[in-house]
């Protein structure tokens, strides 16, 4: 394999649709079995505390803190993987592994009573994502939310379509493509969660762990 290929392999369009699925899925999931709370769309949160907050309820106002906190570490210790090991990409694998790690445990059951520890863990596993995967073939992309997906899929549309650039057709097709993705994610995600309740995230388990066989095989070749 290339080493230009080996360089932007985080960039891979298949791992980034699985990315974009469990980022739809795990917002399914804790909306369903955790009081509506998104773990992975702050904005939502911020808005929520600032409501809670200004109506004087304290309580569901910093409920919603936690997770915009655990976001924020992420982020940072992201940042300082992808600083600490860049040789052949090792900061791929430790987050995954990480994220692996902590959908078991999840999906345990152990934490099934404390719903503040599951949604400041699931805004850590999601944090991690999007603080490491950003793109896909070149395109900067959100894997666990839509609204930025959205505004680049929109403005290659207009590119395609008032500018007449055939290349930003392409583009538009992809970032479609990757919104049904993560609609997919949350649809099936509110399935799964209502049946199967907290062990439904061990897919999420399933599919890191996909993602990482796929870095795996990618680099051998």
């Amino acid at each position: 394999m290339s080493n230009n290929k080996v360089s932007h392999i985080e960039e891979n369009i298949y791992i980034g649709l699985i990315l974009t699925f469990i980022g739809g899925f795990l917002d399914a999931y804790t909306y369903i079995l955790y009081d509506k709370i998104f773990a992975n769309t702050q904005t939502g949160n911020i808005i929520f505390f600032s409501i809670f907050l200004a109506e004087g309820d304290l309580y569901n106002a910093f409920l919603r803190l936690f997770p915009i906190f655990s976001f924020c570490i992420a982020i940072f210790l992201a940042q300082f993987l992808i600083y600490k090991f860049t040789q052949n990409k090792k900061w791929l694998k430790i987050v995954l592994i990480i994220n692996m790690i902590f959908t078991i445990i999840i999906g345990t059951g152990i934490f099934k009573d404390n719903r503040l520890v599951i949604i400041c863990l699931v805004s850590f596993i999601c944090s991690l994502t999007i603080g490491t995967f950003k793109k896909v073939k070149g395109d900067v992309f959100a894997p666990i939310m839509c609204t930025g997906n959205l505004r680049s899929l929109m403005e290659f549309f207009s590119k395609w379509i008032i500018y007449k650039e055939k290349k930003a057709k392409k583009t538009t097709l992809k970032y479609l493509i990757i919104i049904l993705t993560f609609c997919l994610g949350v649809f099936l995600g509110i399935f799964l969660a209502k049946y199967f309740g907290i062990y439904s995230i061990y897919i999420c388990t399933i599919l890191f762990l996909v993602i990482f066989l796929i870095i795996i095989y990618k680099q051998k070749i």
